[in-house]
């Protein structure tokens, strides 16, 4: 094992131990957490093939597959931003054997698209699988090496001068409250899914872009590209001498956005405890930790109710963004 690897290991088993937290404790009259799935269990993942959420999702599939001793299976539904598989999750039966693992896009997809379902009531949230670590990517020739240097820039030469790129309403988002809170406008250029939009940052079509660590990791690493920060609370060894927003002097930028797993509303609790319950013990095993880094995501693995909190408050900070910024399904 390389050094490098090494530290992401150890990195790994330290954000386990901060984010695996145990279900919430049972009374005696409780009913006992329990799942025993009795058939082929479903996770959709609404999103194409070979993306992080779906690296991740086939991950843990296996994992539970051989804890659970019946087959796991990954079902791609792509469209509409991830509401076309989640609302088959919405419609399921609520036993256990068919959930979605999404991203917190899913928060966001309420305010700006009409939905056949209802956000906040359609599912159990059951866990945050992961937490991809987002960073905001430079084309290598733009006069900045940080957000305090991007502000002075866009300040100095003025508003929607300078550009973004944006993939998704979530990305776009999540790059808005940055600028937000460095008090800059920059012109947003909405792409149609992932594929590209890293690459045309790298040739300098687009200025600037918010994306996982991993989408960017290559061409950071080959100097094709450049970071201005990361989310979070501290820094990474993928990136060792990039400075969280945070240090930069910029606040309320600590959270980065998760890979969630819901069940259908209606998902007995006792189930869907079990059900995270096993989720944590996956997410606890080293293997487990060093593919999460690799994949540029921390491990997540809290309560339902836990999940629940951050999914219901993400669901309103959204909504209360989107029409302070005045955003629009591009």
């Amino acid at each position: 094992m390389t050094r490098f690897a090494a530290s992401l290991t150890a990195l790994a088993a330290v954000l386990a131990a901060t984010f695996v937290l145990a279900g919430p404790a049972q009374s005696q009259a409780d009913p006992k957490p329990s799942f025993h799935p009795t058939k082929t269990v479903t996770i959709v993942v609404p999103y194409s093939p070979g993306g992080g959420t779906d690296a991740v999702g086939r991950l843990m599939a296996k994992e539970l597959e051989a804890m659970w001793g019946q087959t796991v299976i990954i079902d791609n539904r792509t469209g509409g931003n991830g509401s076309v598989g989640a609302a088959l999750v919405a419609r399921a039966q609520p036993d256990g054997h068919t959930m979605v693992l999404a991203v917190s896009g899913i928060a966001i997809n309420a305010h700006l698209m009409k939905l056949p379902y209802d956000t906040a009531t359609a599912f159990a949230p059951v866990t945050a699988v992961a937490y991809p670590v987002a960073t905001l990517l430079a084309t290598p020739s733009l006069p900045a090496n940080d957000l305090r240097e991007l502000k002075e820039l866009v300040v100095k030469e003025g508003p929607d001068k300078r550009t973004f790129a944006s993939p998704d309403p979530g990305s776009r988002l999540i790059a808005e409250r940055v600028f937000e809170k460095a008090g800059i406008k920059l012109m947003n250029i909405p792409y149609k899914g992932a594929a590209s939009f890293v690459g045309d940052i790298s040739a300098g079509r687009v200025d600037v872009g918010i994306a996982s660590v991993t989408s960017g990791l290559a061409l950071l690493q080959a100097g094709r590209l450049k970071s201005l920060g990361i989310m979070g609370t501290q820094r990474i060894p993928a990136l060792p001498q990039v400075a969280t927003f945070k240090e930069q002097g910029f606040e309320a930028l600590d959270e980065n956005s998760w890979y969630g797993l819901f069940a259908p509303a209606g998902t007995p609790a006792p189930a869907v405890e079990a059900i995270q319950q096993d989720i944590a013990k996956v997410l606890a095993t080293s293997a487990f930790q060093a593919k999460l880094v690799d994949y540029g995501a921390l491990p997540g693995g809290q309560s339902p109710a836990a999940f629940t909190e951050r999914f219901q408050r993400d669901l309103k900070e959204s909504g209360e963004t989107i029409r302070r910024l005045g955003m629009t399904a591009d």
